[in-house]
């Protein structure tokens, strides 16, 4: 059966998406994402127009969150070890899950296991609940091989037999081949599930309190969230020169950003203690610039310990 979600074209009329874009509108991460460098208050925000635009991201944010349902969510439609952060990034909209527990199309589960999507199963069918009754193209081929030695095939040419087998295994081949790429999607979709959630105002808690002479952070804007997600999972997945683990748990990943800090604040260029010429005269460092790829290299290869 060939993936696909139902999107109706109903959706931009749905009270229910209506009403997420409403909260979207009321949403203060949401409205900094949205109007980012605009002073805008929510009663400003809220005006017929603007819920109409938004009602539009809301649909085009449901596209990829549905998708990750159907490949991840189990016949109850939880999606285990996932968090509103995962539906956020999934939608790519800050706030996105907050919208659909308000009309009650999602809720985090109470125990922190997992993310139950409400309802799923009316519109479509997970791909796990899918994988249990479909055939695979092998089984297919089987069937077709048993019947062929019964005689119930319908083929009383060999030649002809030959061609219709040879069609089933290439049919069969194609089947597998496509079987093994969702499984591959679906392992990329959910290699960050596995992973402790990252605690995205803690880290930024802990710039402020071991930097607090950079400038400090007022916005978690979704490109900040997302360099954050990474640091955090490079600091779990990750290995130092040595081969051992920068950190296998949630607290150990916490310490170790708590020392990357650390190890910034005794750089004396990155705290800007040393003079500055030419095109870094003015430059500043900021929590910006510890989580691109240049900032970690200066501050985890220029030191003496292994970071």
């Amino acid at each position: 059966m060939a993936d696909w979600i139902k999107m109706r074209s109903s959706l931009l009329t749905n009270p229910r998406v209506t009403r997420m874009a409403r909260v979207l509108l009321q949403d203060p991460e949401y409205l900094a994402w949205m109007y980012s460098g605009r002073d805008v208050t929510r009663d400003e925000s809220v005006t017929k127009r603007d819920v109409s635009v938004v009602t539009r991201i809301v649909v085009g944010g449901l596209l990829p969150v549905w998708s990750m349902v159907n490949e991840t969510a189990a016949r109850d439609g939880v999606v285990r070890h996932a968090s509103s952060h995962e539906v956020d990034d999934a939608a790519g909209i800050p706030g996105f899950f907050r919208a659909l527990a308000a009309v009650e199309w999602a809720e985090e589960l109470p125990d922190g296991s997992g993310v139950r999507f409400n309802n799923f199963e009316e519109h479509n069918s997970p791909q796990k609940e899918r994988s249990l009754t479909g055939k695979s193209g092998a089984e297919r081929t089987k069937e077709y091989r048993e019947r062929k030695k019964q005689g119930l095939s319908g083929v009383t040419n060999g030649d002809a037999g030959s061609d219709e087998l040879r069609d089933v295994t290439v049919t069969s081949q194609r089947d597998d081949r496509e079987e093994k790429k969702r499984e591959e999607k679906k392992d990329s979709l959910t290699s960050s599930a596995k992973l402790p959630t990252c605690p995205t105002q803690s880290l930024i808690d802990l710039y402020h309190e071991m930097l607090p002479d950079l400038p400090q952070v007022r916005l978690a804007t979704k490109d900040r969230t997302r360099a954050l997600a990474k640091a955090w999972t490079f600091a779990l997945q990750s290995r130092r020169a040595d081969g051992s683990r920068r950190a296998e748990t949630s607290e150990q990943a916490v310490q170790w950003f708590r020392d990357y800090f650390a190890r910034a604040g005794q750089n004396d260029f990155l705290m800007g203690r040393t003079p500055r010429s030419g095109e870094h005269a003015n430059w500043r460092c900021d929590l910006d610039f510890l989580l691109t790829d240049r900032g970690m290299k200066h501050v985890i290869e220029k030191t003496l310990d292994p970071a």
